[in-house]
C-alpha cells in the first residue's frame, strides 16, 4: 500500500453567522473558543502512530480564519511538536473575506500557510445577502488584495451552482472569478436539506431543472478552461502547478490524521469520526474521541480508490491499482470490460477514466461497476 505520506485536517467549527446552506459542524459561540481548543490540543497530544511524515495540513471549519490568533499559534506549535513537519508541502487555511486582517495574515505566514481558500460563493451581494453570508464582494476584492500584498499567491475562491439566484447571476460569478489573479477556483453544487432555510425558497422561486444546472456547469467549465483554470476534478479547477495537494490526498485513497470537532481520519486501514457538534465534542472524554471506527478491508478500499478516482479528469492509474491491490483493474472488477465496450469507460495512457461526455451519468456507471461486497 502506497500510504507513506499522510495530510492532517483540523476542524475549526467558529463562525460569525451560520449560513442558510450549511451542514457542517459550526458554532457561533466565541465564548467556547478556549474551551475548543484546550481539548483539541488535548486530542492532538493523544495521536498515536506518527512515524508517517506529514505533506499537507488543511484548517477547515467553520471560519479558521475568525478566531483569535493565539488560538492559531498555539495550533501551529502544538502540531510542531507531535508531528514531523519536515516534507510539508502545502499549508491551507479556509478564510471567509469579512474575517481577514493584517494580524490573521501575519500570523498565517509565520505559521507557513501557503495557501488560502475563501469561501466566497458568489460575486452579487443581494445573493450573499439572501443565503446568510456577512460579507460582500468588495469584502472579498479586498482580502485578496491583503492577502497578496503579504505574498500570498495560491489562493482558492469557490462558488456554489444553484443558489437562489438567476442564472445570468451564477454567470456573472463565474465570469469575474475567472478573470481574478487567483490559483484555484471550486464550483460546488448546492445540497438543499429539507427543512433548511434556503430549501423553501430555493424550490418556490428558483426550481432549476437538472439540465438547467447542467447548462450551468457546463459553462462555468468552459469559461474557466478559457481563462486558464483546467479542471481536474468534478468540483475544481486549477492553473498549471496549481491542484490543490490535500484534497488530491483525499480523491486517491490516500491517509490523513483529522481532529475537532465533526472531524474523520483515515489512519492505516482504519477510518474514524469524532463527534459532530462543538457541544458533544467537549462532553466527550478524549479516551472516547474518534467513537466511530471503521476497519476497510481490501475490497472495500479497492471499491472506494475508484469512485474516488474516477472523479479526476485523470482518472484512474492501472499501475496504481495493481501495485496498491495486488490485482488487475480489469479483473477485479468484472462489469468494467463492458462498460468500456459502451463507452462508458475510456482507457488512455495508463489511466481509466469517465469520458467528459458521460460525467452526469458517473453515479450509474459506479453502481454497475464496483463490487459488492456485502
Amino acid at each position: 500500500m502506497n500510504n507513506n505520506n499522510y495530510g492532517i485536517y483540523v476542524h475549526i467549527p467558529f463562525c460569525k453567522a451560520r449560513c442558510g446552506y450549511c451542514a457542517f459542524s459550526s458554532c457561533c459561540d466565541y465564548e467556547l473558543q478556549e474551551a475548543y481548543f484546550c481539548k483539541l490540543f488535548q486530542e492532538i497530544d493523544r495521536a498515536s502512530d506518527l512515524s508517517a511524515p506529514i505533506t499537507t495540513i488543511y484548517l477547515g471549519g467553520g471560519t479558521p480564519s475568525s478566531v483569535d490568533v493565539k488560538y492559531l499559534d498555539g495550533l501551529f506549535a502544538r502540531l510542531t511538536s507531535r508531528f514531523d513537519l519536515s516534507r510539508v508541502a502545502e499549508v491551507t487555511a479556509e478564510c471567509n473575506p469579512e474575517s481577514v486582517t493584517d494580524e490573521l495574515l501575519a500570523c498565517l505566514e509565520r505559521n507557513g500557510v501557503n495557501r488560502l481558500s475563501f469561501g466566497l460563493q458568489s460575486v452579487n451581494d443581494d445573493t450573499l445577502a439572501r443565503i446568510g453570508r456577512v460579507h460582500s464582494y468588495a469584502d472579498f476584492e479586498a482580502a485578496v488584495q491583503l492577502a497578496r500584498k503579504y505574498g500570498f499567491d495560491n489562493i482558492n475562491a469557490d462558488l456554489i451552482l444553484g443558489l437562489p439566484e438567476s442564472a445570468e447571476d451564477f454567470r456573472r460569478s463565474v465570469e469575474t472569478v475567472a478573470n481574478l489573479p487567483l490559483a484555484h477556483v471550486s464550483v460546488y453544487a448546492l445540497e438543499l436539506h429539507e427543512g433548511s432555510p434556503l430549501y423553501r425558497l430555493c424550490n418556490e422561486q428558483y426550481p432549476y431543472t437538472d439540465d438547467q444546472l447542467a447548462d450551468m456547469y457546463d459553462y462555468a467549465v468552459a469559461t474557466l478552461a478559457a481563462c486558464g483554470f483546467a479542471r481536474y476534478e468534478t468540483s475544481n479547477f486549477a492553473r498549471e502547478g496549481r491542484r490543490c495537494r490535500h484534497n488530491l490526498n483525499y480523491w486517491t485513497e490516500g491517509r490523513y490524521y483529522a481532529f475537532g470537532a465533526a472531524a474523520s481520519g483515515f489512519v492505516g486501514d482504519v477510518r474514524y469520526t469524532n463527534p459532530f457538534s462543538v457541544t458533544d465534542y467537549l462532553a466527550s472524554p478524549l479516551e472516547c474521541l474518534r467513537g466511530e471506527c471503521q476497519t476497510l478491508g481490501i475490497s472495500e478500499q479497492a471499491n472506494e480508490f475508484v469512485m474516488l478516482g474516477l472523479r479526476l479528469d485523470d482518472g484512474v492509474s492501472l499501475a496504481e491499482f495493481a501495485d496498491r491491490y495486488g490485482c488487475e483493474f480489469f479483473t477485479f472488477f468484472p462489469n468494467a470490460a463492458a462498460l468500456a465496450e459502451r463507452g462508458f469507460l475510456a482507457v488512455e495512457r495508463g489511466f481509466v477514466k469517465l469520458p467528459t461526455e458521460k460525467f452526469y451519468i458517473a453515479n450509474s456507471i459506479l453502481c454497475e461497476l464496483l463490487t459488492d461486497i456485502s
